[in-house]
């Protein structure tokens, strides 16, 4: 994940990496009590994102954020309180060590087609695997001796 954050100021989407990952850092903030399941599920579809669950739960961090933390909002939407307020906790600390390291706070903005491009690029470049260029295979022969069978 620090990969990610570290590449999110190259992609101009640093502000929405650090949501992510502090999001990515909290218990499932979703909420689904066994009377209201219908509705619960119907609150999670909007903020769904087709581009997957991380873009979900940005859409959910920003709509947390854009409610101005009101407790009533999160239990009117289907989303834990506490969860959300400890994801908020999370992007603090993670603002104060991009600080630390003079990793530029930006965004894309919101309108452009690239938002959600950049979003997506700086997430695979944190979580593509690299392979070692010098590694080997070798390919291993095994035989089974006995049989179970009869």
């Amino acid at each position: 994940m620090g990969k990610m954050l570290v590449a999110s100021s190259e992609f101009n989407c640093s502000n929405e990496i650090l949501s992510i990952a502090s999001m990515l850092s909290v218990p499932n903030c979703f909420v689904r009590p066994r009377e209201a399941q219908k509705a619960a599920d119907e609150a999670k579809a909007r903020f769904g994102h087709i581009d997957g669950d991380h873009l979900t739960l940005l859409n959910v961090y920003h709509a947390y954020k854009q409610n101005s933390d009101d407790q009533s909002w999160c239990y009117e939407n289907f989303v834990n309180h506490r969860a959300l307020k400890s994801a908020d906790n999370v992007r603090q600390q993670l603002v104060r060590i991009m600080n630390r390291f003079s990793l530029r706070l930006c965004s894309t903005d919101l309108n452009s087609r690239d938002y959600y491009i950049n979003i997506r690029k700086a997430m695979l470049s944190g979580y593509f695997c690299r392979r070692d260029s010098e590694m080997t295979y070798e390919v291993i022969c095994v035989t089974v001796l006995g049989s179970s069978s009869g």
